[in-house]
């Protein structure tokens, strides 16, 4: 595969390798992939046509196939350009050429030698989704009978194919009819065989994720700027935007998180249309995105004052978060660093608090999500998953609505041959604004 201008042909190449030997553990012939962020990490294909059905056939040799609609022509023929592309038409038939430019209405004007220029009919209606004028469904959908024709024609009517029935991008419609157009398929869930091989970031791609981590620091300290009593929080939106794309970042796979105490609680909620008020916290999270690469971070800032407890509570905090990070070393376990986490608390008298984690896996992120789309594959409390270098995690200490004090600290951090390192530098010191 040609290099897409983002990594390296050796790269890519490197990847496909990897998930086609996992493949062939399984027994697989294909498999058939659904998710943005894994359709990019075997591509390099960025665009927004994913909220359409588009699916990556990868076949245990030959070129890889991807199957989109029509109208994602060019985007495919520049990004990626040496794989085969099949696409579907989910709208009106083409119109016909006029037969009297005179008379026919038609969207293109032509040149002096008759020949269409400009915009043509079949770029506009292709795609245009039409119904049945009683609002009846079509018999079947354009895309999956066009993934039924992609894998028939790779002679695969029957065989051992891979479904990533988990993937929030495959719709059960399209895979109910790509099922049952194969009746003679075995088919497996492949969910998570990707994934597994991205939680590893190569060299290049933690270049990607170290920029990433500076652009998140400068949203963060241009939040924290512009906070104060009586500023309106879309004005803190404001500056942690403008500081996102001046720092050379691009938009993050979820909104940036600006949280006051009225909404602490709304765990993926942010910005209302009121202001700070004088005694309240405002709740800071958020990501830079560079190229897809994300690195999360989060702080805590008291408004107009901070209360008697919140020094003594970052402390605890900022511990906790630090023991974790020196729990995380290569061939460690997830569970042992919630442990070291959590040990921290249990000193402190608040054994009985509890997260569902201490941090996630991060990296290549699509709207809605920074953590690769999906639940996170997270630093759980009974999780077996044995850390690696070059594995990236959002390391956090979250301690609000403890009964003794609310604090809050966010990093991204890397596993390296030597342990620990931390990429987000904004200082953690109580901040009062």
């Amino acid at each position: 595969m040609k290099a897409s201008g983002i990594f390296q042909k050796a790269e890519f190449d490197l990847r496909v390798d990897r998930v086609r030997a996992l493949m062939a553990q399984r027994g697989m012939d294909a498999c058939l992939i659904a998710s943005p962020e894994n359709i990019y990490y075997l591509t390099g294909l960025d665009h927004q046509g994913y909220f359409a059905s588009q699916l990556l056939i990868v076949p245990m040799e030959g070129k890889l196939a991807l199957v989109t609609r029509a109208m994602e022509r060019a985007v495919v023929r520049d990004m990626v350009p040496d794989l085969i592309h099949i696409g579907y038409q989910d709208g009106a038939t083409p119109l016909p050429p006029p037969t009297d430019s005179a008379t026919d209405i038609i969207m293109a004007s032509q040149d002096q030698l008759g020949q269409p220029t400009g915009l043509r009919p079949w770029e506009t209606s292709a795609g245009v989704v039409t119904r049945d004028p009683r609002g009846e469904a079509p018999r079947s959908s354009a895309a999956a009978e066009a993934i039924i024709a992609a894998l028939l024609e790779r002679g695969w009517e029957e065989g051992r194919l891979g479904l990533e029935e988990n993937s929030s991008f495959l719709t059960f419609r399209v895979a109910r009819e790509v099922a049952a157009g194969l009746p003679r398929v075995d088919w497996q869930d492949c969910s998570g065989l990707i994934e597994d091989c991205r939680l590893i970031q190569s060299p290049a791609e933690q270049k990607f994720t170290r920029s990433a981590a500076e652009v998140s620091d400068a949203m963060m300290l241009s939040a924290i700027a512009a906070a104060g009593a009586g500023v309106a929080q879309k004005d803190v939106m404001a500056a942690v935007y403008q500081a996102m794309f001046h720092r050379g970042g691009t938009y993050p796979g979820f909104i940036p998180l600006v949280r006051s105490t009225r909404t602490i609680e709304h765990e993926h909620g942010t910005w209302q249309d009121d202001k700070l008020r004088n005694g309240e916290l405002l709740f800071l999270e958020m990501a830079g995105c560079v190229r897809r690469y994300h690195a999360p971070m989060g702080r805590l800032v008291f408004i107009g004052r901070a209360p008697k407890t919140a020094d003594r509570m970052l402390k605890v905090c900022e511990e906790a978060i630090e023991a974790a990070a020196d729990a995380i070393q290569p061939g460690v376990k997830a569970k042992d660093v919630y442990a070291a986490w959590h040990a921290v608390l249990s000193r402190h008298g608040l054994d009985r608090y509890r997260r569902h984690h201490c941090g996630y896996a991060v990296g290549i992120g699509f709207p809605p999500s920074w953590s690769g789309s999906g639940v996170p594959i997270g630093l759980r409390e009974t999780s077996n998953m044995e850390l690696r270098p070059g594995m990236v995690f959002h390391l956090m200490s979250w301690l609000l609505r403890t009964g003794r004090g609310d604090s809050f600290l966010s990093d991204t951090v890397v596993v390296t041959s030597k342990g620990c390192e931390r990429l987000t530098r904004t200082p953690r010191a109580l901040t009062v604004r």
